[in-house]
């Protein structure tokens, strides 16, 4: 465990060194990523189907806050969206203006949840995102997560309109539009995966926000497990085609993910809870401070040696600050007044 710990922490100073050089590099990579697995997404429109295109959006996004990818990916699908239907275009504009006005407005990290979550349904690694939106974001994660599964499945839908739209010979206005209410009506994946999801978020910050020293660990073992029991009996009861043994691979190494982010953050010593008082003019408050676990630093003497005069004088006595050394508040007076009687004499 000491070697981890020491390990932790030569990483987090690594990062922190270089930080000003590490962070935009990973922008770039993040934000170029991104955009193509968006691309493929939404993939409706050639014109911008061109990485040379995304790598110079990911070099003006590395130099800003992470919340202006929810913009370029929010204009890459509208792009591609303008070459299906209009009333689908106007449909995910509506929707891109509520998500930036009830939360990438509020907090920038939202914007990063309702992007990255579309993107892990797409990679088939949907089932890392819950406990892990529990242990770090909260209860405020719950809301731009539903808005993420929504952008998914609405992608999904969209696909199917866009083929109905190009196999259609008369085509009446709206029926993109209502093919991809109809779906949405009836596809009880959605409601299986939306209440799940939003039930394990839930349970797993109540769990991780316990004051217990295994909090985090109660977090993640009862978040997945209810993860799983509640994805099986969603496809029980309605039938769904999800297979059982990719949701239990995903779960146990989103189990392992999660133990890894929270060695990360930290995990406190309750062996050394410290009580802690003040107050103000209205209340007085009592604190609880559990202190992280971490590695506890070498002390390191340092030794000064100074080599002795070759007139017999003592050693230490030539150098000020040095121990046996230090000079006399008089000295250099003293010092002044010798040479001037010497050149008297002379």
């Amino acid at each position: 465990m000491a070697q981890l710990v020491y390990l932790k922490e030569n990483i987090k100073y690594f990062y922190q060194k270089h930080s000003e050089y590490l962070d935009p590099a990973m922008k770039l990579l993040f934000s170029f990523i991104m955009l193509c697995l968006v691309q493929s997404m939404f993939q409706y429109n050639e014109a911008v189907n061109k990485p040379w295109l995304f790598l110079l959006v990911s070099v003006a996004q590395a130099f800003l806050p992470l919340s202006f990818c929810f913009y370029s990916a929010a204009c890459l699908i509208l792009v591609n969206l303008w070459q299906v239907s209009v009333e689908i275009f106007v449909v995910y504009l509506l929707f891109f203006i509520i998500c930036y006005l009830l939360f990438v407005r509020v907090d920038g990290k939202h914007a990063f949840i309702i992007i990255v979550t579309p993107i892990l349904f797409y990679l088939k690694l949907e089932y890392f995102l819950p406990v892990l939106l529990g242990m770090t974001v909260g209860f405020s994660g719950i809301l731009p997560m539903a808005a993420g599964i929504f952008l998914y499945f609405f992608s999904l839908y969209t696909r199917d309109a866009s083929a109905l739209l190009t196999t259609t010979e008369n085509l009446e206005p709206g029926i993109g539009m209502s093919r991809i209410t109809s779906l949405l009506i009836i596809d009880r994946k959605l409601l299986v995966i939306l209440i799940t999801f939003c039930l394990i978020v839930f349970v797993s910050t109540i769990l991780y926000q316990m004051f217990h020293e295994k909090a985090w660990m109660f977090s993640i073992i009862i978040g997945n497990v209810s993860l799983a029991v509640l994805l099986l009996f969603g496809r029980l009861i309605f039938e769904l085609d999800y297979t059982i043994w990719r949701v239990f691979l995903e779960i146990v190494l989103a189990m392992g993910l999660a133990t890894v982010v929270q060695f990360f953050k930290g995990i406190g010593d309750f062996s050394r809870i410290e009580k802690v008082s003040f107050e103000d003019d209205e209340y007085i408050y009592f604190v609880k401070a559990v202190p992280k676990i971490k590695a506890a630093q070498e002390e390191r003497n340092v030794t000064d040696i100074v080599a002795p005069d070759g007139d017999g004088g003592e050693p230490g006595q030539e150098a000020a600050g040095v121990p046996g050394g230090e000079e006399k508040p008089g000295d250099d007076r003293m010092k002044t007044d010798r040479t001037e009687n010497g050149r008297r004499n002379e």
